[in-house]
């Protein structure tokens, strides 16, 4: 998870910004609102001929019908000079679970609008004489008229909950890239999509440089000095790959000679010489190392792979999976496959700066 926050990390942050702002936007332009409470109640009295369960239920029903009864709505829109689908809009009834209260939330366009609107539905429901036909008169009484109304600015409820979403959904897009589209993070992921051995940059040391070398020599299986492909995954690793050499050759005691693309390397890799003019022959035995291209973006990379005993396939930490795929059927197509791997750990791997052998 650290791995993917750290690569594709803007994605969240993209996501809590948009999601965020779009709330802001929304509270702003809603404002501040303002809400009034009344409360009446079902009563269970011998006048009202109702038991205190039936009183219960009683509630529970009126709760559902009150905000849809079109006799209180066009009531309450009256005393308000406004419509019933306003009032519809602004009115909320609630009942308690197995209680017979009835509470009536009234979000007016100010304080005054919202005790006045809470005040005129209690009294359309409550009494001898309610308003609509659907509640029994004298069934519901009142118990708490509104005095005030309470203020509420839904700007920052709104803009966390959008906070909150933005994370949620930026971290789920950020599991599915990461799915969709798997990378190369640890020495191991290397080894495994190549199948062979993986040595971390990092970890080549002068100590084990001529082991690691030997190794290579023998892998190779030839007659005659072994000729050791570094093979780039991607266009970006290709420049580091002359640095990669040299340090590999200057480790070695033994003094390798080294290779870049068609040029020759000097062994101190101060200039290059053109390789149709290097006719020195390798007198020591001693393996050399060649730089390639990515064999995916060039063929003609394929035909200095195809000459090498023994190919190296280099990646970097973040490399797609499928791009490394790619270079792997490069490769098979001409019937040539690794034998070794080495793992770059970032995009800064630090190669120049790695104290070498003189």
């Amino acid at each position: 998870m650290l791995r993917a926050l750290r690569r594709r990390g803007w994605v969240l942050l993209v996501a809590v910004l948009v999601a965020t702002g779009c709330a802001y936007l929304v509270a702003s332009r809603s404002g501040e609102t303002y809400t009034a409470e009344s409360t009446g109640v079902v009563a269970a009295s011998p006048n009202s001929l109702l038991t205190p369960d039936q009183a219960n239920t009683l509630a529970s029903t009126y709760a559902v019908l009150i905000p849809k009864d079109t006799a209180v709505l066009s009531q309450v829109a009256a005393t308000l000079g406004t419509s019933a689908s306003d009032v519809q809009h602004r009115i909320s009834v609630f009942n308690t679970t197995g209680t017979a209260l009835i509470v009536i939330d009234y979000k007016g366009t100010n304080a005054a609008n919202s005790v006045a609107g809470a005040t005129a539905a209690l009294d359309a429901i409550t009494g001898k004489h309610p308003v609509s036909s659907n509640i029994i008169p004298g069934s519901v009484g009142a118990v708490q008229a509104p005095t005030a109304a309470s203020a509420s600015r839904s700007v920052a409820t709104l803009v966390t909950l959008g906070a909150i979403i933005g994370l949620a959904l930026g971290l789920l897009l950020m599991i599915i890239w990461e799915r969709v589209d798997p990378r190369i993070d640890r020495p191991e992921d290397l080894s495994q999509e190549v199948g062979s051995p993986t040595s971390p940059v990092s970890s080549i040391s002068e100590s084990g440089v001529n082991a690691l070398i030997t190794r290579w020599s023998a892998l190779a299986a030839d007659q005659g000095p072994s000729r050791i492909a570094l093979v780039p995954v991607t266009a970006d690793v290709r420049p580091e790959l002359p640095t990669l050499a040299r340090r590999l050759g200057q480790l070695q005691r033994n003094g390798s000679q080294i290779a870049g693309g068609h040029a020759w390397l000097s062994e101190t890799g101060d200039h290059a010489v053109d390789g149709e003019h290097f006719t020195q022959p390798l007198g020591n035995g001693s393996p050399v190392v060649i730089v390639c291209g990515v064999p995916s973006d060039d063929l003609t990379a394929l035909e200095s792979i195809m000459d090498c005993n023994l190919i190296v396939l280099v990646a970097r930490q973040g490399t797609p999976r499928a791009v490394l795929r790619t270079s792997l059927d490069s490769l098979a197509e001409f019937g040539v496959s690794p034998k070794w791997a080495i793992f770059l750990g970032g995009r800064t791997a630090g190669l120049q700066g790695v104290p070498v052998a003189r």
